[in-house]
């Protein structure tokens, strides 16, 4: 019998027990493909859609003065077909992506917009984390 030995570090070993390296988050998978559908060209200030920094959560103006409740149907329904609902100001220029990305995709490009903070990158985490620890002062040197 024929065979190899694989020597690994403690921590690549504890990583292949477990399967492998951690997937990325929803969150993060969402921002590349945000990312790589090229989605962050038009959605960024001056751009040809509407920013998303900020939006969950919010009321959006619609064209011909109605509101909706930026909530992960809007979210969903402004992506698979974002002719439905157009945000006023706005030309209805983004295509459809009904067919493009699979429900796994989706949910993860809900997840990044959810996430995205009022400048447009993630939020911060919620002010119930644990304040950072004061550092002690630097020992004085005598000369």
């Amino acid at each position: 019998m024929i065979g190899s030995v694989v020597v690994l570090e403690q921590a690549d070993y504890q990583v292949w027990l477990s399967g492998g390296p951690a997937a990325d988050s929803p969150v993060a998978a969402g921002e590349k493909l945000f990312q790589s559908l090229a989605c962050n060209t038009c959605h960024m200030p001056g751009g040809r859609g509407p920013v998303l920094a900020n939006l969950f959560g919010h009321q959006v103006e619609l064209q011909g003065g109605s509101k909706v409740l930026a909530d992960e149907a809007y979210i969903r329904e402004s992506i698979v077909q974002p002719g439905a609902k157009v945000v006023a100001g706005f030309q209805p220029v983004m295509p459809p992506f009904q067919g493009m990305v699979s429900e796994e995709q989706l949910l993860q490009l809900i997840a990044y917009v959810r996430s995205l903070g009022a400048q447009g990158a993630p939020a911060a985490p919620s002010s119930t984390a644990a304040p950072p620890t004061p550092q002690p002062p630097a020992p004085e040197t005598k000369r």
